[in-house]
């Protein structure tokens, strides 16, 4: 099961509880429907068994509708992350990086001409972006000295180039996971690189039992693969598959 996989999974949980808790509250509160209205009923003086009754249950449904809300809340904010985040093991992943990539270079070239053109008095330049230069000077001034004389900031074009840099790293290490993956399949289901410190990798996900192995010989997992000394490899690896 993919990452992606899992988080889908996370919110299809969610969402069963929030249904659940809302089919709850539903009943509870249909307790107290063949009272409402009942102006007596609500309003008598004194302790009634069947109106302390329907209190409990509006408690009740309450409570439930909450739970049902904050579970709603959590789906919610899993299927934001979902939508912007792009997964190690995802299909496409190469792919929606190089797009984001391309995405933050056009920004971050944006970002710098505006900054020329403003430093420039250049208004024609700036309208040409769709940029007012008298509109950019009221908004910069609004937000106090700290904003200087431009209207990008260093830290803003920094970020975005950390960004960039993270990204393309990210590329790197998805492709040398895809090689060692494509190595593993070649040699039967798995490969065994490195001299004194090795790093085992899997075509697919082997028998628990030489997962066990692995983690007894002090192997631990990380960037899809396992990684420990040599000396302690379980035998038979390649059967085990």
């Amino acid at each position: 099961m993919t990452r992606r996989e899992r988080l889908e999974a996370k919110i299809e949980k969610r969402q069963e509880w929030a249904a659940g808790r809302q089919r709850k509250a539903a009943a509870a509160f249909a307790v107290g429907d063949p009272y409402r209205g009942d102006h007596a009923f609500n309003t008598q003086p004194g302790h009634i068994p069947e109106r302390a009754r329907v209190i409990r249950a509006e408690d009740r449904g309450r409570e439930h509708a909450n739970m049902a809300a904050h579970h709603e809340s959590k789906a919610a904010g899993l299927e934001a992350q979902l939508d912007r985040s792009v997964f190690s093991d995802d299909a496409d992943a190469i792919e929606k990086l190089e797009q984001r990539i391309a995405e933050h270079e056009a920004q971050r070239d944006r970002m710098k001409q505006v900054n020329a053109l403003f430093r420039k008095n250049d208004g024609a330049g700036l309208l040409a972006l769709g940029i007012d230069i008298e509109q950019l000077r009221a908004q910069l001034g609004a937000k106090g000295a700290y904003w200087g004389d431009k209207p990008h900031l260093p830290y803003e074009l920094t970020n975005l180039g950390a960004r960039i840099r993270d990204d393309r790293q990210r590329i790197k290490t998805i492709q040398e996971r895809q090689r060692r993956s494509d190595l593993a399949a070649a040699n039967g289901g798995v490969s065994i690189e490195g001299e004194t410190w090795v790093r085992v990798t899997f075509a697919e996900k082997p028998a628990p039992k030489i997962l066990d192995a692995l983690r007894v010989a002090g192997f631990r997992w990380g960037g899809g693969s396992w990684v420990g000394e040599r000396a302690k490899l379980p035998e038979n690896l390649c059967g085990s598959t």
